[in-house]
C-alpha cells in the first residue's frame, strides 16, 4: 500500500518518496533554506557518523541550540533521522 501513496514537499510540492515515519517531510532543496527566526541561514547535520544532531548558523559557526527552523517563512522541526542523516519537517499551524 505504501508504495502506492504520494508525499509532495510541503514547501514546494516536489514529489517525493512516501515515508510514514514522517509524514510531512520536506526535500532537499527546500531543507537547504532552512533559516532561524530572523532569516540567518542555518546548516544541520549529525553530530557524528553515529547521528544525534547539531545545528549552526551558516555565516559564524555560532551554535544553533534549537530544533525549530524557518523555510520560506515556514516553521519546521529539524531533528536527526532514524537511521542517519537530518530531517525537516513542516509543523502544522495548530500543533504545538
Amino acid at each position: 500500500m505504501s508504495s502506492q501513496q504520494k508525499h509532495y514537499c510541503p514547501i514546494c510540492n516536489k514529489e517525493l518518496e512516501f515515508n510514514r515515519r514522517y509524514p510531512n517531510y520536506v526535500c532537499h532543496d527546500c531543507a537547504e533554506k532552512a533559516n532561524d527566526i530572523n532569516g540567518r541561514k542555518i546548516v544541520l547535520g549529525n553530530i557524528s557518523i553515529f547521528g544525534g544532531y547539531e545545528a549552526y548558523f551558516a555565516d559564524t559557526k555560532e551554535k544553533y541550540d534549537n530544533h525549530i527552523c524557518y523555510i520560506n517563512g515556514i516553521k519546521c522541526y529539524a531533528d536527526k533521522a532514524r537511521f542517519g542523516g537530518i530531517v525537516i519537517q513542516t509543523i502544522k499551524p495548530n500543533s504545538n
